[in-house]
């Protein structure tokens, strides 16, 4: 894997989005060797590259911002993909300005790319070689960079009422992510869809406040660390820089934007209670996707990282300051080709 690679053929799929509900038709075409990976919406104007340049803050998404203005949103489940199974350059067509949610996994998005195939190029593929432990704060979470010879991952979270703290860590490569990580869906938390309910004004009208008070309590009641599992994730503040004004000032969405309007079971994992509704893929289902969408938005780097990534609780905004932050500080990482870093070291995202 010392050299780029792209697809063998073109692959599609339609499918309706997971906010807007709208179908969309996603192609994935060959591209030529130092392209990257680049998205054009037709008639939105020239493809944009996938990377935290055009990022723009949106909610529970990553998204990418096009000439005219408007949002490609939801774009980690096939960056993490296209990522995982080593492809490199890829001219990807999106008729729609979200990509489809399918299963809420990105399996399916593997079946398209082993559909295809693989075809290496001739350019040396380079990476990003974590150099020193760098690490960024917010988000009530953290994320932090590592050295190491392989790209891995060690991630938890205690943030899901009736969880308590999830956590999986391991190396991530075409083969474990297909089996570990890529089946993991996106889930939705009922305990919060229901707190959102309670404070609405159809439930002020018809609700007295004691019984809203008690529902509202009763909806915390599984929010418990159980201390029979693992402990998370924990931050290093030795190592921990700032984030930017310019780059929190872009962490947050400022407009009004469609929301979960195509989340249907099929498309999405519903928790409640500490369980999944229907059954879980993995006892440590959520901890996983959290996984899937970190190696999509780490893909927004524009090169693999070489090095091993800890976090609890990451989310879209947070990696992108990571991304963003770390590129200010070129003492903690380089660019090297994979014949450079040497025979012990992969890079596979």
């Amino acid at each position: 894997m010392q050299r780029e690679a792209t697809l063998g053929r073109s692959v599609s799929v339609r499918g309706p989005g997971m906010h807007t509900g709208r179908v969309a038709r996603v192609t994935i075409a060959p591209a030529p060797a130092g392209h990257g990976i680049r998205f054009a919406v037709p008639g939105a104007g020239p493809a944009v590259p996938a990377t935290t340049v055009p990022w723009i803050a949106s909610r529970m998404c990553t998204a990418l911002a096009l000439a005219d203005g408007r949002k490609l949103r939801t774009i980690e489940h096939l960056m993490a993909a296209l990522s995982a199974s080593v492809i490199d350059n890829a001219a990807i067509t999106v008729e729609g300005t979200e990509i489809p949610i399918l299963d809420g996994s990105a399996s399916r998005w593997c079946g398209l790319i082993d559909s295809a195939g693989r075809v290496v190029q001739e350019r040396p593929r380079e990476v990003l070689r974590i150099r020193a432990p760098f690490q960024v704060d917010g988000m009530h979470g953290f994320l932090r960079a590592e050295p190491a010879e392989a790209f891995a991952v060690d991630v938890s979270t205690d943030r899901l009422p009736g969880f308590g703290v999830l956590r999986w860590a391991g190396p991530i490569d075409p083969a474990s992510f297909r089996t570990e990580i890529a089946p993991s869906r996106s889930f939705g938390n009922a305990s919060l869809i229901w707190r959102t309910l309670l404070k609405t004004r159809l439930a002020r009208t018809l609700l007295p406040a004691g019984t809203r008070d008690r529902l509202w309590a009763r909806s915390f009641d599984a929010q418990t660390v159980r201390g029979d599992g693992p402990e998370p994730t924990l931050a290093q503040p030795e190592h921990s820089r700032p984030i930017g004004p310019d780059t929190d000032a872009r962490m947050h969405p400022r407009d009004r934007e469609p929301l979960l309007r195509g989340a249907r079971p099929g498309r999405v994992a519903i928790l409640l209670g500490g369980r999944v509704l229907g059954g879980a893929r993995f006892p440590d289902e959520p901890v996983r996707h959290k996984i899937l969408d970190l190696v999509g938005d780490l893909a927004l780097a524009g090169r693999p990282i070489l090095g091993r990534i800890v976090a609890n609780c990451p989310t879209h905004a947070l990696t992108f300051a990571f991304l963003t932050e770390l590129m200010r500080h070129p003492e903690c990482w380089e660019v090297v080709t994979l014949a450079e870093a040497g025979p012990g070291n992969v890079a596979t995202t």
